[in-house]
């Protein structure tokens, strides 16, 4: 099942992967503007923060592998609906669709590993949609060269119904782990033994982990070669710097999921802000590839640790809601914090996108240690 999860979940990264250089392609064909492309991000960020949002709805009729699998269908129904889109409006429609379902697909299976695994297992799933998101840039590249960005979305689908017949497969054989009568048991086993936070503003605070979180990966990325640029680098070094960010955030998932077996939660967390930070501090220093990578690395623990330690500190019952939340709130904080800090680089300086995304980080690691403050608080007072 774990097998079936990891390859799986590769396919989440195609739309990230795959619109980096197909949108060069839709630029062209459909002679767009680059301000298009803000309506696209917060287009697609909408329904992904929508589908986090109604998880716990849909998990109440259906279960969470459904969910998954729905989402999957919905995915390669937008890259259909794209790859025969027209005009903009209809591309801006396909990628809302893809949007629900890659947001689907995310909350969903984050969900279902924080509640049956651990965070070396969401490490490693994290670590595979690093794969898919280096693969579809590749694929959509050679697709480009040799017929059109439409045929690489085809190609993509056809990759998609792949994971989709495996899917099913995996369902058919009952490789999945269902939330039954002994799954509960468990679970009020361990509620019996163990205090959880509980208060509303408890999990605020942890959904507005996940929006800082969400302002700061992509905006890191997307604005950086705008601010090398400045700086007098030329386009293919900046290049470099994008392709390194996402090779060491792969690397990294798979060094501090080796690390999760051996270390607490908090551990891994609070390396990854500070590698993060000094990583964002060479960079602004010295303009060297190396910031980039030391970021990418610090970064990479974050989502799939803060998303396991969720059923750390919450009730069992309380996770398929929380989660879809986080997700949510990942989403939206790409969308909104992105949005200001475009803002600020345009109106005040480029150079100021290092601090903010310093201050992001901070910014998600105070609020991750208020709540280990108040869990470790838990069995002598009960807050």
């Amino acid at each position: 099942m774990l097998v079936v999860i990891l390859v799986s979940y590769f396919s989440v990264g195609f739309p990230d992967g795959s619109f980096t250089v197909s949108w060069l392609g839709i630029y062209d064909d459909l002679m767009l503007t680059i301000a298009h492309s803000g309506y696209i991000l917060v287009g697609y960020s909408v329904t992904y923060t929508l589908a986090g949002i109604i998880l716990s709805r849909l998990n109440q009729f259906m279960k969470l592998q459904t969910i998954y699998l729905c989402g999957l269908v919905i995915m390669g129904l937008g890259f259909i609906w794209l790859a025969l889109a027209p005009d903009f409006l209809m591309v801006l429609l396909s990628i809302v669709l893809y949007g629900f379902g890659t947001g689907l697909m995310a909350s969903s299976m984050n969900s279902y590993m924080a509640k049956h695994f651990t965070a070396k297992h969401n490490n490693w799933m994290h670590c595979f949609w690093g794969g898919g998101a280096t693969l579809t840039p590749i694929i959509m590249s050679q697709m480009m060269a040799a017929f059109s960005w439409r045929m690489g979305y085809f190609v993509i689908t056809g990759i998609l119904g792949i994971v989709a017949i495996i899917l099913l497969l995996s369902m058919y054989k009952k490789l999945w782990i269902d939330d039954d009568a002994t799954v509960e048991q468990k679970q009020e086993t361990k509620i019996a033994k163990k205090a959880y936070l509980s208060k509303k503003w408890h999990q605020m605070v942890e959904i507005l982990t996940f929006f800082f979180l969400g302002g700061t990966d992509y905006t890191l990325v997307f604005f950086t070669g705008m601010v090398l640029i400045g700086r007098g680098l030329s386009l293919e070094a900046v290049g470099i710097f994008s392709a390194v960010y996402y090779v060491c955030m792969t690397l990294g998932r798979m060094f501090f999921g080796y690390l999760a077996g051996r270390f607490k939660e908090i551990i891994i967390i609070r390396t990854g802000c500070f590698v993060a930070v000094l990583g964002i501090g060479v960079l602004y220093l010295t303009s060297n590839v190396f910031g980039m990578a030391m970021a990418g690395f610090g970064l990479a623990p974050l989502l799939p640790t803060l998303v396991s330690d969720t059923s750390n500190r919450f009730e069992p019952k309380n996770i398929s809601k929380l989660v879809g939340y986080e997700l949510a709130a990942f989403g939206a904080g790409i969308a909104v914090l992105f949005f200001i800090t475009s803002l600020i680089l345009e109106f005040v300086t480029l150079e100021a996108l290092f601090p903010i995304a310093v201050t992001f980080i901070v910014l998600v690691f105070l609020c991750n240690e208020l709540l280990e403050r108040f869990s470790k608080r838990l069995p002598a007072d009960g807050l």
